[in-house]
């Protein structure tokens, strides 16, 4: 374990490196971790710091502590709460989430093909139906995009593809709303429909289709807009 630089937020830093030497195997499941006194020196901060950032892990499900005895590894050292990963600078940018964006969605978007219900069907209407409503509305269309987005990776029936796509979405909401208002000034000084709407649209009718590779390619092509539109491509 290196010496930290001293970023923002210290105890999410040592939190993240030693998650990375439990999955590097220096310490294993069921393993103690050094006393807070030695990581405190490791880490070159106060044992307070190294008592927060032990709390993070803890919190997460990868470490279980015991009165007078220490923090040990637990019996799921990945922990059970997903995370992006710290960087130095503060977090990934968002060229970064949205290539997570870009495989998560475009595989929902398959998968959604192949499962979704009449109900889901329904869902996903009806958020297009939003989006359309309030396109003069900035913050309620990026809304309304965020619960089309979420309706599909509902449709895929797989809540780890849920949760993904929800987590990523919250990340990217302001951007979102920031090409909403860039597309639709566009849009009105050229006179043209919001493309948007045919992208979306198009990706509806694959799903409703059951066209998985129709489906698949939709979304990629909509993501691919959607960069554009953000300033991201």
């Amino acid at each position: 374990m290196d010496r930290l630089s001293r970023p923002a937020s210290l105890p999410s830093r040592i939190a993240q490196t030693l998650r990375d030497d439990i999955a590097a195997g220096r310490f294993a499941a069921g393993g103690r971790l050094p006393a807070e006194s030695a990581l405190a020196e490791t880490f070159d901060v106060s044992r307070p710091i190294v008592r927060e950032a032990i709390a993070l892990l803890k919190a997460d499900g990868v470490l279980v502590t015991r009165k007078g005895s220490g923090a040990y590894v637990s019996d799921t050292p990945g922990g059970q709460v997903w995370r992006v990963a710290s960087q130095p600078d503060g977090g990934p940018t968002l060229a970064q989430l949205f290539e997570l964006r870009r495989v998560v969605e475009t595989t929902c978007a398959e998968m959604a093909a192949q499962r979704r219900t009449d109900a889901d069907l329904d869902a996903i209407r009806a958020a297009l139906t939003a989006m359309q409503a309030h396109a003069a509305d900035f913050p309620s269309a990026a809304a309304a995009d965020i619960a089309f987005h979420h309706a599909i990776a509902q449709a895929a029936h797989n809540p780890c593809f849920t949760g993904l796509t929800d987590f990523v979405s919250q990340q990217l909401l302001v951007a979102r709303q920031f090409a909403w208002e860039n597309s639709a000034r566009l849009d009105a000084q050229h006179g043209t429909p919001r493309a948007a709407d045919a992208e979306h649209a198009a990706l509806v009718d694959a799903i409703a289709a059951g066209d998985q590779i129709a489906a698949r390619a939709a979304a990629g092509a909509h993501l691919s807009a959607a960069a554009a539109r953000m300033g991201l491509a």
